[in-house]
């Protein structure tokens, strides 16, 4: 089992939102960074998160990606706590690195850290479209069906590009899935796949994860 330290300082976004392959099991120093969700406390987002953890541990936080092929879209969900959709087109591995939005702990610089990063941008067309976690819960097929809608957080800048200007105008995103079985960690770790989808007028896109298909890939 690995620990999720929080060695950070500032905001965790970037770290969490691309949780590496392994079992979330242990936040701590979170006194030293930002409340996990926007315009929560930072036990008010414990108890959201815990919610989530308590329905599935095995699937808290872990990464899986899609690719919205109509609008040529990449979609990054971390599941029970944030989705990101970057209306362009980016590698597995490009998603799959954390967004700086954090500082070193010791000097509250910008790096090195032991592990890779991405800067975010302060262009705002260069930024994905974030959706935080806002509800779960279970269906009558036995799916967990986790809602997330944009930050209430405004911004300053609006990027007036068409394809961005769509994915902004998304205001609720609906994933499902099933409960992950907690032997999976026991095996090689392999990420899954997901699928989604979006009425032409709807506001509300759907993603479904899932097991990969046979010779399916999570790249481009």
């Amino acid at each position: 089992m690995i620990l999720s330290p929080i060695d950070i300082r500032d905001d965790p976004f970037g770290l969490l939102a691309a949780h590496p392959m392994a079992p979330l099991v242990s936040l701590h120093h979170l006194e030293y960074v930002q409340p996990l969700f926007p315009n929560q406390s930072q036990i008010e987002s414990l108890r959201m998160l815990t919610t989530a953890y308590e329905v599935d541990p095995a699937r808290t936080m872990q990464q899986s990606f899609c690719y919205y092929r109509r609008s040529k879209w990449s979609i990054s969900v971390s599941w029970a706590y944030a989705v990101q959709i970057y209306p362009w087109l980016l590698s597995a591995k490009d998603l799959e690195t954390p967004l700086q939005t954090f500082r070193t702990w010791r000097s509250w610089s910008s790096g090195p850290f032991t592990f890779n990063t991405r800067p975010m941008s302060s262009e705002p067309c260069e930024r994905p479209v974030i959706f935080y976690l806002h509800s779960i819960k279970e269906d009558e097929k036995g799916k967990m069906v986790t809602i997330y809608k944009k930050s209430p957080i405004k911004q300053e800048k609006k990027c007036n590009l068409a394809n961005y200007a769509r994915a902004f105008a998304i205001e609720k995103i609906v994933v499902s899935s099933l409960k992950m079985d907690p032997e999976k960690w026991k095996k090689v770790p392999r990420r899954q796949c997901c699928e989604a989808s979006k009425g032409f007028w709807s506001n509300t896109m759907t993603i479904k994860i899932r097991n990969c298909k046979h010779r399916e890939t999570i790249t481009t």
